[in-house]
């Protein structure tokens, strides 16, 4: 299993500002829930990034530093700037033993469908679905085995998928298929022209003729 672990400073209020924070290369931050108070942290902009590249955002984090205990806490909320991209501001939830958490886990196709023999394309409407579970449960994302997509109407939905123990779906997906097949569009086209037959390949159009002709 991935290593989701950051170090982090304190910062205190009476410190540099986060404009002068960023241009050392750190990102100011924050960290809030639990019974503790809300705290100020700075991290180096160069780990985060590196963190967030491997799917920190959907994952359990354990937070560290010589002046912080560990904890773990998920991310809540990233900012960017809107044109350089560089974290502007990243805010952490604390996250405390034996409470359920809820959470955006990634889904991971695997498998190949049989329908694509039939020229179906395969169509992921959903990248990742809203679980709740304790966080030592947290998956790291959720497997859809889509070998079982023989026809090309055939779907999944949300409750085809094969869960963890001590996992359930948070949000309501019943209505929408996750993974769908679909006919490609050459696929399509030859079935309109075998529709079609041997008829004539050009319509005349006829019209009225000018009361000047």
């Amino acid at each position: 299993m991935e290593d989701f672990t950051l170090q982090v400073e304190r910062r205190a209020s009476s410190g540099p500002k986060p404009r002068r924070l960023r241009s050392e290369g750190y990102v100011p931050a924050v960290i809030y829930g639990g019974s503790e108070p809300t705290k100020q942290l700075q991290l180096v902009e160069r780990d985060l990034d590196r963190m967030l590249i491997k799917g920190a955002a959907s994952h359990l984090l354990n937070l560290v530093g010589p002046d912080f205990p560990k904890t773990r806490a998920l991310i809540r909320e990233v900012q960017r700037h809107p044109v350089r991209r560089n974290l502007l501001h990243v805010d952490f939830a604390r996250v405390a033993v034996g409470q359920k958490i809820t959470m955006a886990v990634p889904l991971h196709v695997v498998g190949t469908a049989p329908a694509i023999d039939l020229g179906a394309v395969l169509l992921q409407n959903v990248d990742s679905v809203e679980i709740t579970c304790l966080p030592d449960d947290l998956p790291q994302f959720i497997e859809v085995d889509v070998s079982g997509l023989a026809e090309v109407t055939d779907r999944i939905y949300a409750r085809d998928l094969q869960l963890p123990a001590g996992v359930a779906l948070a949000a309501d997906y019943s209505d929408e298929p996750l993974i769908a097949m679909n006919l490609s569009r050459a696929a399509a086209h030859a079935d309109d022209e075998e529709e079609g037959g041997e008829g004539p390949s050009t319509v005349e159009i006829i019209t009225e003729r000018r009361k000047d002709d």
